[in-house]
């Protein structure tokens, strides 16, 4: 059994306050890392620290989203570890200030996050702002961040005395370099791979960061064997097959996702690689709306520490179950009244889209055929969006801003909300809050989908794509609607008509004149949730992949007994 754990991602997601994550990625990040402080695992996680983060959004009289980029001192929401690092990048000395951010289990169990900052006296004018912005810069500034992430975290975490038997977690490609410095003092890639885990969540060749090698050489000299380098391509080095050709093992995110990204590592020298798959979960006492927890708490004690207890959500009394989700949605009309002055109504079924504005997340197939829309959703549909776009993305700033404007020209004929700057604050009180959660990607290119996770801890069906977690947590009509079938060309025309189809003839249906049946797939949709908590998504990683062979049987229960999960 290694004694520590390093967790290296290129974003996180702990709190809303710190500005450290862009989506579901550092989101998911943030979620693993407080499931192994629940589990009591001995993980360390490293990451940059942004200080201005990934911009606070807004949309001005226009319709255009707006990006501002406010400092966040990290002394308001980090400690100060008192270390500091120094490595040699592009012939100079870097200094990287270590700060830390304790993230504490159920059971006071504590997993240090170290956050990595450039932005320091004595760097030059190229350095110190490296860290500042994520996914800021050019393509130089990304390998720069990478740099700093990898050699740099790697140093860290040996600085803060957390090298020891060390094993190495990859959280995506951006991290490939910590794993490069490990080889480096280990001596072989034999060891290395013993030693080092990856995920890959990226669905297409273009998600993968290339650099040319000269620009790799220039930035890192000596700390990267040439012989190395080559692992991730001989024309330019890709980071994720440089993680994959130096970890043990590679999974996707989800069965899909990991069948999609097998022939993405199919490169000649990744003949032999087969990706697993690890489904993402989500950190129940995160996500849960605090009506729903508290009526989980009241009717399912110990579902915290034994999330399968949520099976027997149909032994809560129905009008208590009610009372929660209403409480729960009228808390979050409340707030988008006051965004939006749409006058949401909390007897009319609500829908929630919520996630980055990227193009293959179509969010606003909905609206393709508006005539449709509005026979169908007339009175009787409201739909809440959040989402926002990366500063350089033109296609997803359009999005937002063709969302915004039907919002103004179906004003009187349909409720639509725009929701600006989507943050984990608003994702939790749009997961808790609306009747339905819909996503409707270009299937297969949605690598999980957490957001629907949350959506059905507290009681929110899903009517999506079977696509990522949906194609595994799916009962059609039952816990949640599919929408269409699983088809894997794309077709907007087709999809919208099966998405109209689904909400016409058996979402809306259904709402308005089987509510009894609505109470149960919502009852089924907890049901379904305990699948996929990142508890046991963590444990999964720690049986299969860190070494911990047995460590569900050493899992307490609510009670405090040992033995609540035992290794089949």
């Amino acid at each position: 059994m290694v004694k520590h754990l390093a967790y290296v991602t290129a974003e996180i997601g702990l709190t809303t306050a710190i500005p450290t994550y862009s989506g579901g990625l550092g989101v998911l990040a943030g979620d693993h890392v407080k499931a192994a402080a629940d589990l009591g695992l001995p993980l360390v996680g490293v990451t940059l620290f942004y200080k201005r983060g990934y911009g606070l959004q807004s949309v001005d009289s226009s319709d255009q989203q707006q990006l501002d980029f406010p400092l966040c001192d990290p002394g308001d929401v980090l400690e100060d570890s008192g270390h500091v690092v120094k490595m040699r990048f592009e012939g100079e000395i870097v200094r990287i200030k270590v700060w830390r951010r304790w993230v504490r289990g159920r059971r006071g169990h504590g997993c240090p996050v170290l956050f990595l900052d450039t932005d320091v006296d004595g760097n030059s004018a190229v350095w110190r702002p490296v860290s500042n912005l994520l996914y800021g810069g050019d393509n130089l500034n990304r390998l720069r961040q990478e740099a700093v992430l990898g050699m740099g975290g790697y140093a860290a975490v040996k600085e803060c005395g957390y090298g020891a038997d060390l094993f190495a977690h990859l959280n995506e490609g951006h991290t490939a370099l910590f794993a490069a410095a490990m080889c480096a003092e280990l001596g072989s890639v034999a060891e290395t791979r013993k030693r080092v885990h990856f995920t890959t969540h990226t669905p297409v060749p273009a998600g993968f960061d290339r650099f040319e090698h000269s620009d790799v050489q220039r930035v890192l000299g000596d700390l990267l064997d040439p012989k190395i380098a080559l692992l991730g391509g001989t024309e330019t080095l890709n980071m994720a097959w440089l993680a994959a050709s130096l970890a043990g093992h590679v999974n996707g995110v989800s069965e899909i996702n990991a069948k999609v990204a097998q022939p993405l590592f199919t490169a000649k020298h990744l003949k032999d690689l087969h990706v697993d798959a690890v489904t993402n979960g989500v950190h129940f006492d995160t996500w849960v709306s605090a009506q729903m927890g508290a009526l989980y708490d009241q009717h399912l004690f110990g579902w915290r520490d034994d999330p399968h207890l949520l099976d027997n959500i149909t032994s809560v009394d129905p009008d208590a179950f009610d009372r929660a989700r209403r409480r729960s949605k009228c808390d979050l009309l409340e707030y988008a009244n006051g965004q939006t002055q749409q006058g949401f109504d909390p007897d009319v079924l609500t829908f929630g889209f919520a996630r980055r504005m990227a193009t293959y997340k179509r969010a606003t197939l909905i609206f393709r055929d508006l005539d449709r829309l509005l026979a169908i959703g007339r009175g009787k549909v409201q739909i809440l969006f959040a989402g926002k776009a990366h500063e350089k993305d033109t296609e997803g700033k359009a999005l937002v801003t063709e969302l915004v404007s039907l919002s103004h020209k179906l004003r009187g004929e349909l409720r639509i909300g725009f929701l600006p700057n989507y943050n984990m604050w608003l994702g939790h009180m749009l997961t808790g809050g609306v009747d339905v959660w819909l996503n409707n990607p270009v299937r297969p290119l949605e690598a999980c989908g957490t957001s629907g996770m949350k959506a059905a801890l507290n009681g929110v069906p899903n009517c999506s794509i079977l696509d990522g977690w949906w194609a595994e947590g799916c009962v059609d009509g039952k816990n949640g609607w599919a929408i269409g079938q699983q088809w894997d060309t794309r077709d907007d025309d087709r999809d919208a008509k099966a998405l109209y189809d689904t909400l016409e003839h058996r979402v809306i249906a259904c709402y308005y004149g089987e509510r009894a049946k609505f109470r149960r797939i919502q009852m089924a949709a907890v049901a379904s949730a305990p699948k996929f908590s990142a508890r046991r998504m963590v444990l999964d990683y720690a049986v299969k992949y860190y070494g911990w062979q047995h460590a569900r049987a050493h899992l307490p229960t609510a009670e405090g007994i040992s033995g609540a999960y035992v290794v089949v």
